[in-house]
């Protein structure tokens, strides 16, 4: 095993500090003071890394923009490039998954969610015998033909509702970080291939 570089670990660690010292403060301020939506903020994001990757090309970013390239290119020609690709393309999957069974538990069951949210709010006086089970309506079934697999709609079920509550007790806060974190794995695998 070789010498660690230790120039090269504070390089990474000074890029990592100033990626995320840059782009969640700038998004938490954009979605507290210009608009709710996280989505507006994925724009403006996007051309604040497009603008910054093409100010390194052009030279104008000083010792940050030489230390950004040299980090890029490292990363890009060494091994760890199939590592990020592989854990952003995880991320991806997972965050985008967890978004769209939020989705669904505020849209398809959200029936079953506000049932349960009010049940769970009087959490002290909740016990087996006073969840009011018969009035869920359960998973949307798959079909005759998929009787097999009647296990995949549960699943969906209990991701999709599970997913939409957590979601609700924190005030919505859980989707916007999950839709950030899903959004910024775009951005990775962007800065890498730049």
């Amino acid at each position: 095993m070789g010498k660690i570089d230790v120039q090269d670990v504070k390089e990474k660690i000074f890029l990592m500090g100033i990626t995320a010292g840059i782009f969640l403060p700038i998004r938490m301020i954009f979605v507290t003071y210009v608009t709710d939506g996280w989505l507006g903020s994925v724009g403006l994001l996007s051309i604040f890394a497009l603008v910054f990757i093409y100010l390194t090309r052009k030279r104008k970013l000083g010792q940050l923009g030489r230390i950004f390239e040299k980090q890029m290119r490292k990363t890009i020609g060494g091994k760890i490039a199939k590592y990020i690709v592989a854990f952003s393309i995880v991320f991806l999957i997972y965050f985008g998954a967890s978004i769209f069974f939020m989705d669904r538990g505020n849209s398809v069951y959200y029936y079953d969610k506000e049932i349960l949210y009010t049940t769970l709010q009087d959490y002290q006086q909740l016990t087996r015998d006073n969840i009011p089970i018969e009035k869920l309506l359960g998973p949307v079934p798959l079909g005759k033909s998929f009787d097999g697999f009647a296990w995949i709609s549960n699943v969906e079920y209990t991701l999709s509702v599970s997913l939409a509550l957590m979601n609700d007790v924190s005030g919505g806060w859980m989707e916007n970080l999950m839709f950030v974190v899903f959004i910024e794995q775009f951005e990775v695998l962007g800065i890498l291939y730049f």
